[in-house]
């Protein structure tokens, strides 16, 4: 599986994807449950989530993103925090749209 937060290192010791730093807020949907869920980080194949009870490693979600809504499968999971694959990657763009939702929550004061 295509890995994405634990870091695996390429020659040269760069990432995949590059990381862009965000604060959303989202959703996961799971086959039981539906969590709220930070997300302080993300690239074109997944991002890394936070919050309490996720989802183990290999469980299918559904992450909403206010208005954007991805297929993921949990790649790894850690006490308060997990890392997600993308089922289709998203591109540039997409990534660049949910910066500028994030910013919005900080302006707003939705977010530290």
């Amino acid at each position: 599986m295509s890995g994405f937060g634990k870091r695996i290192d390429l020659s040269g010791d760069r990432r995949r994807s590059a990381r862009q730093a965000v604060v959303l807020a989202a959703s996961a949907l799971g086959l039981q449950r539906s969590l709220a869920v930070l997300v302080p980080d993300l690239s074109e194949v997944g991002a890394k989530l936070q919050g309490r009870a996720l989802p183990e490693q290999g469980e299918r979600l559904l992450i909403n993103f206010g208005e954007t809504g991805l297929f993921a499968t949990v790649a790894w999971s850690g006490r308060d925090e997990c890392g997600i694959v993308f089922d289709q990657p998203i591109d540039a763009r997409g990534v660049q749209r949910l910066q500028v939702e994030a910013d919005w929550c900080k302006v707003m004061g939705f977010a530290a």
